[in-house]
């Protein structure tokens, strides 16, 4: 991050509609646990449109939030960086092609213009740390160990006798686990599973 010029950046998870925060450069003191951010109008648009979204304003905001935070009200002030900040770049983190999972936000306090190659830089860091997303956060981290083992079995197109017999469990208890893996996963069949195994694993993972 520090060949690209910014004061703050955060990486986060998509879920739920809001940004789970899995790095932040610099948490806000006063919530240093705060894990969940929700999605601003810009990151909202980076994400749907898949691409790179930068904003600068002309005015200094951050240095006018900051006057108007040490006027007589100042306590109940609560600057958010993504709001006050004059400089922001937003990439999504994914795979080209792919909806992404993942949303990487940079910004900086004082006025400043993204190049062109910075874009591009930020750009291709955002599809590099999509497996790390998708490992850390992904749907597949809902499993255990044994539901992991069954949906990859599930996945290469066994049935629920052949997962019996690979997993070495009877047959009424593959049918729970296979039951069970699809109801994390939010999927209706096996079937269902196998055709978008390729979005849930992390890519360069190992069977």
């Amino acid at each position: 991050m520090a060949l690209v010029h910014n004061d703050r950046w955060l990486v986060g998870a998509l879920a739920e509609g809001k940004l789970r925060v899995l790095a932040d450069s610099s948490p806000e003191p006063d919530r240093p646990y705060r894990r969940t951010r929700p999605l601003s109008h810009l990151a909202r648009r980076s994400l749907h449109e898949r691409r790179p979204l930068t904003v600068s304003a002309v005015a200094d905001r951050a240095d006018e939030g900051h006057a108007r935070a040490q006027g007589p009200c100042r306590a109940a002030v609560v600057l958010d960086w993504e709001m006050d900040w004059p400089a922001l770049l937003y990439a999504p983190v994914g795979l080209p092609g792919r909806r992404p999972t993942g949303l990487l936000v940079l910004g900086a306090r004082c006025s400043h213009w993204y190049r062109q190659e910075d874009i591009d830089y930020v750009s291709a860091l955002g599809v590099s740390l999509s497996s790390l997303v998708m490992a850390v956060a992904g749907p597949l981290t809902r499993l255990t160990d044994r539901e992991l083992e069954a949906a990859r079995l599930i996945a290469q197109g066994l049935s629920v006798p052949e997962t019996s017999a690979a997993l070495r469990l009877g047959v009424d208890e593959a049918r729970r686990l296979v039951g069970c893996v699809l109801r994390k996963l939010a999927v209706r069949s096996p079937g269902q599973l196998a055709d978008r195994w390729s979005t849930l694993e992390p890519a360069g993972a190992c069977p």
